[in-house]
């Protein structure tokens, strides 16, 4: 069989892109570990696999020199570093458009301030975009967005999101972006100049989260975490049978050991920052052990690739 493409992601959020302060302990402020600690364990895991990721970087995070060494240094092994706003804006799809451009603008000016490189790809924080984004994409010159998130149980996901951010911000409660993407295609596509959901020839190349043939079931690591490996195994073979490419996203959290006393105290206790995910809880080694089995065996069967050069193939790909 000849290899299928597969993209492993990272949308790097810090704690204190999350929760801005928000349940954190310590007197002297964050100690920024996590990113030192998160990405090194990162990129260790994906040596044996000579996999290069898409890391979705926000810049108020590269704002921090403690930051910047661990994420040049991943830059500078070939990962590629994309936009995941300015600020981690939960609430991006609500910004009024001139506010959208300013999340983009002032992270790509970080960007190429910290690593000298212009990011080509977006990602919405909480996958949380609307249509308005897509002209303020395209005149910036993106390559492509990665926020579309086509799950059938999207309306499960708003409602659980909503009531665990029921003391946050309205636009804190609101999280994956319009209804209709629940229909868009879960294979990457054209889009045209009004809509991220459908299909067209004038817009960027939307890369949607992979979800599972027929049920659209989520196929991401927080979903794995929370279901198990048996479910995983499963949507991964359905995944090959039907010789679906696949997107696997990550998050900072999924490599960090929060029990370590650099971080402990900075980790919101429950109910201080409404929603702490399980992944924040879960001993190190038990994460690696899940994500290892994940990786070997999305490995027997494709090739890994970063979002921007699927993007360029796909470009190709669809002209000739």
């Amino acid at each position: 069989m000849t290899p299928l493409t597969a993209a492993i992601t990272m949308d790097v959020d810090s704690l204190q892109s999350i929760y801005k302060g928000q349940g954190n302990r310590r007197a002297e402020g964050y100690t920024h570990a996590e990113m030192r600690m998160g990405l090194e364990t990162f990129a260790r895991f994906l040596e044996p696999y000579q996999a290069k990721t898409t890391l979705f970087l926000v810049g108020k995070d590269l704002e921090y020199f403690e930051n910047v060494a661990p994420i040049k240094a991943m830059v500078a092994a070939g990962h590629e570093a994309a936009n995941h706003t300015y600020s981690h804006a939960q609430g991006f799809r609500l910004l009024p458009s001139d506010e959208k451009e300013k999340e983009l603008e002032d992270m790509e000016t970080v960007c190429r301030d910290k690593l000298g490189i212009n990011p080509v790809g977006f990602r919405s924080p909480g996958w949380n975009i609307g249509d308005d984004a897509l002209p303020i994409l395209k005149r910036r010159g993106y390559l492509y967005d990665s926020s579309v998130f086509p799950t059938s149980i999207m309306p499960l996901l708003k409602l659980m999101h909503w009531y665990t951010m029921r003391e946050r911000s309205k636009a804190d409660r609101t999280t994956m972006g319009q209804f209709n993407y629940l229909f868009a295609s879960p294979m990457p596509y054209h889009t045209g100049l009004h809509s991220l959901a459908y299909k067209g020839k004038e817009g960027i190349v939307e890369i949607p989260l992979t979800v599972t043939p027929g049920f659209r079931l989520p196929f991401f690591a927080t979903f794995l975490v929370s279901t198990g490996l048996t479910l995983f195994q499963q949507s991964l073979r359905a995944l090959r049978k039907a010789l679906r490419p696949i997107q696997f996203q990550f998050h900072l959290s999924d490599f960090v050991d929060y029990n370590h006393p650099d971080l402990a105290d900075q980790v919101p206790l429950d109910g201080q920052g409404q929603y702490v995910p399980y992944a924040l809880r879960m001993p190190l080694e038990e994460k690696m052990s899940m994500f290892r089995v994940v990786m070997d065996a999305i490995a027997e069967n494709y090739t890994f690739i970063t979002l921007e050069n699927w993007a360029n193939r796909f470009i190709e790909e669809t002209r000739s």
